[in-house]
Parts: structure tokens; C-alpha cells; sequence
């Protein structure tokens, strides 16, 4: 398969093999839940090693870091969150050290398990310094970064923020049921919509049962602008309530069959041992493959938030009148919400609107524009709006500065 345009940044050709699961990989070393997996890789840099080099030798193309769950919120329940830096640094290092001149390196980073307002007490910007934190410790080390199984749109969108600054590619997975939401109720293709215009490079479903990976991949392919990603679970639950570990040939079959649906990047997550990743090895060896051909969704006028999508057309669209911010908006906003309105209109006029405006988002069942004639109001709505959103085109903001600002934050202009 050629290589795919949107990863030039990855200089090597599609499909993509990923590594297998580390922390489940290193069970078998001894790894147990009772202390973070980045300090059990520094003390046993041997087993990283050994099992990445079995990776490597069954064909990945790219090797992650030992540090799942290594930010300062997860750490501070071991008491080492003063040791972040020191924890990403050296268990990053070792796999950089020993694998960085034979696979891509990718900084692995997971949920904070942090919750911003109204369903919890962070707030947006100190959940960007938990993500920023870990990146920079990550990132003199790995190639790329990939964040994986987080399960709130926030947490996901304050790490790509993070990692957006080091200009390094960026790919997400998250854990999905088989109707596409993760346990707190995030859909897939709502964050595939959101996250692919805030600018990362890949896309896909990681830890999900093997058995359901397929026919989601097929559900977002049309939305999709970048490649997508396929890591699931050699394992599930069958229909009397058992778990089923399937075999490697087994696995590679549905590895097979998310390609045909539009998978650029394979992999196998918990439960994939080496024998799976073998089997997907041997495949893609074996068969010749050549890009799906997959009708695809115009998305200029498609916008998300984070459980829902919103298909708008040009010539019927109607912005509601724009509502003022206030610390209580929520009233106000369920009015709009019920009258025959397609776009939710919200006037931003300073950054304590742009907060006010946070905390009642998710009242709305509408897609939001903003209108703002303040670049810094502006710039502080995009960033906590855990969706895509519309600047609305009346806003008295230069254009070449709206046009950068709605880049960034991967808003449409309308």
C-alpha cells in the first residue's frame, strides 16, 4: 500500500504496525497494578526491552513508552506525582535508547481521570498543565505521541493541546462498547470530528473487543480525513457472559477485515501476546493491499460536540438570535434549544463569558457559533468548548486573525 498522505510525517509505508499492549505485556515480568507501570520499567529495564525487541521482531514499526498513566493526577495516588518529570524522562529513555534508530518511538499518554466543571472541580487550563507536563518530559524522546483510552472528549482534547506544542504527530485511541461511547458516555465519531480538525494525525479504537472493532472502524470511515487505527482486545464477552480469548489466526482474520473497512494502523492491545502479533506480522507480509474505496462525507459543514453530531445544510442553516453569557445561562440556552433554531448563537464579549459559557455547554442539543468582536474572548470559547464549533462570520476580528484562530482550534468560519 502506498504510503498515506496525511502521515508524511511518518516516513514509513501503510499498513502500520503497531506494538502490542506494554502494561499487559509485562505481566509476565512481574508487572501488577500496585505501583505506576513507568516506575516497574525503570526498576526492570531488561523486561522493557526484552519485550519491546519481541515487538520489533514481529514486525512493529512503532514502539511505545512504558508510560501509561505516568501524569501528575494518576501519580499523586502513589504519593510520586513531585516525580513526573523523573518517571516520563527515564522510562522513555529506555526505550529510546535501545529501539530509536529501528522503530518509531511514540510518547504514550493516557486519562488524568480528572473532571473539569460542571462534573467535577478542575478546570480546563489546569488539566492542559497536567498533559503539558508529561509531554515535555516525553518528548526530547519519542518521535511522535499517542494517546490512548481516554474517555472523556475534555481529557482528550486538552492532551492533543499539549502535545500540539512540540509539533510532533499525534495519534488517539479510545476505548469504545459496541455503540461507539466510552463509559462516560463520549462517542467515537463525535471525537473523530472534533479531534481530526484540531489537527492530529491518526485515528482509531484501541482495547475494545476484537469482535466489534471491525464494523465501528467501517461507521467512522466515511467521516474520516486522516488514517485510522485498529488495536483491540484479543478478547470479549460472549452472549452467555464468558470471556473468550480468541486465537492468533482468529485475530489476524478480524485484523484483515478492519483493514478492508479502512484501518491504516493495526495492532493488538490487552490480551494480544506475541503470538498475535505474529499472526499480523505474517499477514501483512503475506497479502498485498491497496486503499479501500470508501465513499466519503463532505465535512465542511459537519460539527460535534461531545455525544452528538450535527449535519447542517448551506441553504436552510438559521443561527438563533445571540444569547449573553452569564454564570446561569442554563435556562436560556434550553429555550433556544427548543425553538426550530440550527445553530445555538452565543456572544462572547470578554474571557469571563468565554468561562460562563464553559459550564453551560452541555445544556445545549445544538451545534454553537460564537460571535466576538475580542481575539483573546474568542480564543478562550474555542479552547474550553469540548467540541467543533463555528465562529460566526460577523465577528469584527481581522480576518487573517480569525482564519489562524479558527486553524488552531479547528473551528469553520460561517
Amino acid at each position: 500500500m502506498d504510503s498515506y498522505p496525511s502521515l508524511q510525517e511518518i516516513p514509513i509505508q501503510t499498513p502500520i504496525l503497531l506494538d502490542g499492549g506494554i502494561g499487559t505485556g509485562l505481566v509476565k515480568y512481574g508487572y501488577d497494578n500496585s505501583r505506576p507501570l513507568a516506575q516497574f520499567a525503570i526498576e526492570n529495564p531488561s523486561a522493557v526491552k526484552e519485550l519491546q525487541q519481541s515487538y520489533l521482531d514481529s514486525g512493529a514499526k512503532i514502539l511505545r513508552t512504558a508510560t501509561y498513566g505516568a501524569n501528575s493526577a494518576v501519580l499523586q495516588k502513589y504519593g510520586l506525582q513531585d516525580k513526573t518529570a523523573f518517571l516520563n524522562e527515564q522510562a522513555a529513555k529506555i526505550t529510546y535508547d535501545a529501539f530509536h534508530e529501528k522503530a518509531i518511538i511514540a510518547g504514550c499518554i493516557s486519562t488524568s481521570g480528572l473532571y473539569i466543571e460542571p462534573y467535577g472541580d478542575s478546570t480546563f487550563t489546569e488539566l492542559m498543565s497536567v498533559y503539558r507536563e508529561q509531554v515535555k518530559a516525553l518528548s526530547p524522546y519519542c518521535d511522535m505521541f499517542s494517546i490512548e483510552n481516554v474517555p472523556a472528549i475534555w481529557n482528550m482534547r486538552a492532551a492533543v493541546l499539549a502535545c500540539k506544542k512540540e509539533h510532533k504527530p499525534i495519534m488517539v485511541t479510545m476505548c469504545v462498547d459496541e455503540d461507539g461511547d466510552t463509559d462516560v458516555g463520549t462517542n467515537v465519531l463525535s471525537t473523530l470530528i472534533i479531534l481530526q480538525e484540531l489537527g492530529i494525525n491518526a485515528f482509531g479504537i484501541s482495547s475494545t473487543p476484537v469482535n466489534i472493532t471491525a464494523d465501528l472502524i467501517k461507521k467512522i470511515a466515511p467521516y474520516a480525513k486522516i488514517p485510522l487505527i485498529a488495536k483491540p482486545s484479543a478478547e470479549y464477552e460472549e452472549e452467555n457472559g464468558e470471556r473468550r480469548r480468541i486465537s492468533a489466526e482468529e485475530f489476524s482474520d478480524q485484523l484483515r477485515l478492519c483493514i478492508e473497512n479502512g484501518a491504516i494502523i493495526i495492532g493488538g492491545s490487552n490480551y494480544s501476546d506475541d503470538s498475535c502479533q505474529q499472526a499480523l506480522f505474517d499477514m501483512l507480509k503475506r497479502e498485498e493491499y491497496s486503499m479501500p474505496d470508501i465513499e466519503k462525507q463532505d465535512m465542511s459543514l459537519v460539527f460535534a460536540d461531545e455525544k452528538q453530531v450535527f449535519f447542517l445544510e448551506p441553504d436552510t442553516t438559521e443561527f438563533s438570535p445571540a444569547i449573553e453569557c452569564a454564570p446561569d445561562m442554563s435556562e436560556e440556552i434550553s429555550d433556544i434549544c427548543d425553538e426550530s433554531y440550527d445553530i445555538l448563537t452565543v456572544a462572547i464579549n470578554t474571557p469571563d463569558d468565554a468561562i460562563d459559557f464553559a459550564k453551560n455547554t452541555h445544556m445545549s442539543t445544538l451545534p454553537v457559533a460564537f460571535l466576538s468582536d475580542d481575539e483573546i474572548s474568542l480564543k478562550m470559547a474555542l479552547m474550553l468548548y469540548q467540541g467543533r464549533a463555528i465562529i460566526d462570520g460577523r465577528s469584527l476580528i481581522d480576518e487573517e486573525k480569525l482564519n489562524a484562530i479558527a486553524e488552531k482550534y479547528g473551528a469553520v468560519i460561517y
